[in-house]
């Protein structure tokens, strides 16, 4: 008898488990993934170095790519590191002309730039 008990309750114990991890994955699956504005590129190598500031749905550099606040990108950009929206129009491929709304947030990264100049 306290064998079967102890046997039931390891059964009760997983499907707790399980359930409170269904839980979880449904609460981050509903969660909303922010978007993300910037983009900085890293080189291969050690040092890793800043290669170019990207808008945030550009798809080139993704994998050495992370996203970046406002003022980190401001940053790179007045340590003279390229940005790929703004010195030209999208060539890449996943690159899209920015709408107006982005060509105005690029603008003013670009004042920002100038003004630190």
């Amino acid at each position: 008898m306290q064998q079967q008990l102890h046997v039931f309750l390891v059964e009760v114990r997983t499907l707790i488990a399980e359930a409170r991890r269904d839980q979880r994955l449904a609460e981050t699956e509903h969660r909303p993934v922010p978007e993300v504005e910037r983009r900085i590129q890293y080189g291969i190598g050690a040092e890793r170095r800043t290669v170019m500031v990207h808008t945030g749905n550009c798809s080139m550099g993704m994998a050495r790519s992370r996203p970046a606040s406002r003022e980190q990108a401001a940053q790179a950009l007045t340590q003279g590191v390229e940005a790929w929206a703004i010195a030209g129009p999208p060539r890449g491929r996943g690159c899209r002309n920015p709408e107006p709304a982005e060509q105005n947030r690029l603008a003013a990264i670009e004042r920002e730039r100038d003004d630190a100049a």
